[in-house]
């Protein structure tokens, strides 16, 4: 892995994909704000990243202004997907559900893919809100990069191993609707979306609404009704943004917002809170202290709200007035989510309720109730350092593993790093299972430490109580602004941002 370059100016964009980068970049040339870049970011990432992300999955958006305030300057505006109203059935006697038309997997309930398995998306309406509160260019304005990318764009590197993952796990029906083609594109391959790029087109054109009441909510509640998925015009309409106020956490040196519930990220704060303000997150001294309070917090959000995998894609802004904006949003699964793309809409959706949900006695929280918002794994923070100039906002992809990395990023900003440092320090996690994504279904099962080379403890047999498996690499794409001043941010000069190279993405400024 190649460390992370980190670029400086008065405003920029890091994302995971270098079209998404240029789209906000180009937002904030046309005098945007910060929200207008990420979201720009976001949209083009639903065309170049579209197996991790889209309109059928969920999002948020964490955003800091650029003054003092403390209390409730930094809020946060959710887009989270819900389960269906009709889709609640609970398992028979030998643990299983009867199968929905089309679902394709006979195994325990409830199975990852299969249109049944589709979330009520939640994205859009919480990107309105965003805009709404932030937004200076017309809605319209922040689809050009992805209406440009859907016209044809190049499969990198990473994109293309994303891609076989797609093909491996049987979802050929989904590359055929999204690219017309019937096996995974190579690296260098021109790829086009068209029916994606109509639906996006429609979004632009009429706003949210086309998708939650307008015609494209009647196309694809039509293709739920073919395919077997419990989506239903209700369901759509009933989804709103959630707007709150970020949850406020403080430590001896620093003070920090993140996302709120049903978000896990609180995670992240009570991990800070353990680890010594000057251990090395690639420490044995850090790991042993946080190691198993991860693993006790993931498994008590399982008893109390589910947690799940998630695949995901993150933007992050600063603009010039100092507004900083980090966006995450997925599809959850990495591949196409449920594999379930929606007729000829081009929208692929989310498999939270799959991934998220179970029925076993012993995790009551995360059985199936109708129309529940699904606590997620989004997970983003902005943090200050309560002495001196400095502050930074973030967010990595990675299911259960965001809020150990986000906590190892800003254990590294509290040890003063450079920017790109943070972005790129090595990295590890516990999990149960050994999947990289057991949360729900490894609560009780055997839980491991995996770990990045230039983590201390790498090459031990053991961390703590916890097997020890090398990785290397154990993924993720974090993208960070930093700051070096906490007040005034529209006249800051040292402004940096760096994009993770795990995500193969990139930062630039202006």
């Amino acid at each position: 892995m190649q460390p992370a370059r980190s670029v400086s100016g008065a405003a920029g964009v890091a994302s995971g994909h270098r079209l998404a980068t240029q789209a906000g970049i180009e937002a904030l040339r046309s005098g945007g704000s910060a929200v207008d870049a990420v979201l720009a970011a976001a949209f083009t990432q639903w065309v170049v990243n579209a197996p991790q992300s889209g309109p059928g999955g969920e999002m948020v958006a964490l955003v800091a202004p650029g003054d003092d305030r403390t209390d409730s300057g930094v809020q946060a505006y959710g887009g989270w997907s819900r389960t269906p109203l009709g889709r609640a059935a609970p398992a028979d006697r030998d643990g299983r559900a009867p199968a929905a038309a089309g679902d394709g997997d006979s195994g325990p309930w409830p199975p990852t893919s299969g249109p049944r398995n589709a979330v009520v998306p939640g994205s859009l309406r919480g990107a309105e809100a965003a805009w709404q509160a932030h937004g200076r260019l017309d809605w319209a304005e922040l689809f050009t990069g992805a209406r440009a990318a859907a016209a044809g764009h190049i499969v990198t590197a990473r994109m293309a191993d994303v891609y076989r993952r797609v093909e491996s796990r049987g979802h050929v029906q989904a590359l055929q609707r999204m690219l017309g083609a019937d096996e995974a594109p190579q690296q260098g391959a021109t790829i086009r979306m068209p029916d994606l790029a109509a639906t996006l087109e429609t979004v632009a054109q009429r706003g949210p609404d086309a998708f939650y009441r307008g015609e494209l909510a009647d196309r694809l509640v039509a293709a739920a009704s073919r395919e077997g998925a419990a989506l239903t015009h209700d369901d759509l309409q009933a989804v709103e943004a959630a707007v709150e106020p970020a949850r406020h956490f403080e430590l001896e040196d620093i003070e920090g917002w993140l996302t709120p519930a049903p978000s896990q990220a609180a995670i992240t704060a009570a991990l800070l809170a353990t680890a010594p303000p000057g251990a090395d997150p690639a420490s044995r001294e850090y790991a042993e202290a946080t190691a198993p309070l991860a693993q006790n917090e993931l498994t008590e959000f399982c008893r109390q709200g589910p947690a799940l995998a998630s695949g995901t894609a993150v933007a992050t802004a600063l603009d010039r007035h100092g507004l900083s904006a980090t966006v995450v949003h997925s599809l959850a699964g990495v591949q196409f989510g449920t594999g379930w793309v929606a007729g000829d809409t081009g929208v692929a959706f989310s498999n939270r309720v799959g991934t998220a949900l179970s029925d076993r006695a012993d995790l009551p929280a995360c059985n199936p109730r109708p129309g529940a918002v699904l606590p997620h794994t989004l997970s983003a923070a902005h943090v200050r350092r309560r002495s001196g100039p400095g502050w930074m906002t973030l967010a990595t992809p990675g299911g259960d593993r965001q809020v150990q990395w986000l906590a190892q990023a800003i254990q590294r900003f509290r040890r003063g790093a450079d920017t790109a440092e943070i972005a790129s320090g090595s990295r590890w996690f516990v999990c149960p299972t050994g999947d990289r994504f057991g949360v729900p279904a490894g609560i009780g099962q055997p839980w491991y430490a995996f770990a990045e080379p230039g983590i201390e403890w790498r090459d031990d047999a053991r961390l703590s109580g916890y097997e020890v498996r090398a990785s290397a690499n154990v993924g993720g794409g974090l993208q960070v602004v930093t700051g070096s001043s906490t007040a005034g941010h529209g006249s800051r000069t040292e402004v940096e941002l760096a994009s993770d190279p795990r995500s193969g993405g990139a930062a630039l400024a202006l």
